[in-house]
């Protein structure tokens, strides 16, 4: 998670729910560019387990108060485990 280096600063919150499991990752924008890795480990429920991200806190550019932002997620990435 972190920002899109687009002068957004404050702080970010994502959530992040699978199946029984969840994850709170945070992160102080400065609004130049940054981010921070997190992982969430999870065992699927059924053959379709919903994966879900929430953005906690939104808040303004440092240029322009009006224009609301938040947090941008990449490199999401689901993958098998062997058993």
């Amino acid at each position: 998670m972190g920002d899109a280096e687009n002068a957004c600063h404050g702080s970010m919150l994502v959530e992040a729910f699978v199946g029984k499991e969840k994850l709170k990752v945070d992160y102080k924008s400065i609004g130049k560019g940054g981010f921070r890795a997190a992982k969430l480990k999870f065992k699927a429920t059924g053959r379709k387990t919903r994966l879900t991200f929430f953005s906690s806190y939104y808040h303004t550019r440092v240029d322009d108060y009006g224009s609301l932002c938040g947090p941008v997620l990449d490199q999401v990435r689901v993958v098998q485990l062997p058993n």
